[in-house]
């Protein structure tokens, strides 16, 4: 009887292992350190638009993180619910980033020059993505003044 049982236990295990993840063949291929930049460009164009639906998507339900103030963030914080003013970036452009890809984690992190009338202020940013069903989202962005 314990032989049956350890033959099912591992025929089981080895079914899960087979047929765990069934829409593997339609996840994307590995994303490249450049898509992770263009996935915080495209961040920082829907931020200067402001694009609510495009932004609602690329954040996290549970997304956190800081500002310049030092207080935490929330999804809400950064993606205003409908009906509501989004306070928003100015035009931006991501410059000398690095990124780390860590499977279904990466973490970006870079300077961004906002674009304000009279004189282009650089702000570091920190990003960390995560991959979640076959799409990347913000989980966590830290935030602050170039300098600080």
């Amino acid at each position: 009887m314990r032989i049956w049982m350890a033959v099912l236990s591992l025929a089981g295990c080895l079914c899960v292992l087979a047929f765990g993840r069934p829409n593997a063949a339609s996840v994307p291929p590995n994303m490249t350190e450049d898509d992770f930049r263009k996935l915080e460009q495209n961040w920082l164009d829907a931020e200067a638009g402001p694009n609510l639906p495009a932004l609602r998507k690329m954040f996290a339900d549970d997304f956190m993180g800081t500002s310049f103030g030092g207080g935490v963030l929330s999804k809400t914080d950064v993606v205003p619910p409908d009906g509501t003013h989004a306070n928003h970036f100015p035009k931006s452009i991501l410059r000398d980033s690095t990124v780390r890809i860590f499977g279904d984690t990466a973490v970006l992190m870079g300077a961004v020059e906002m674009q304000v009338p009279d004189k282009a202020e650089q702000i570091r940013m920190t990003t960390v993505f995560h991959k979640r069903g076959d799409e990347w989202q913000v989980i966590a962005v830290h935030m602050s003044k170039a300098g600080e």
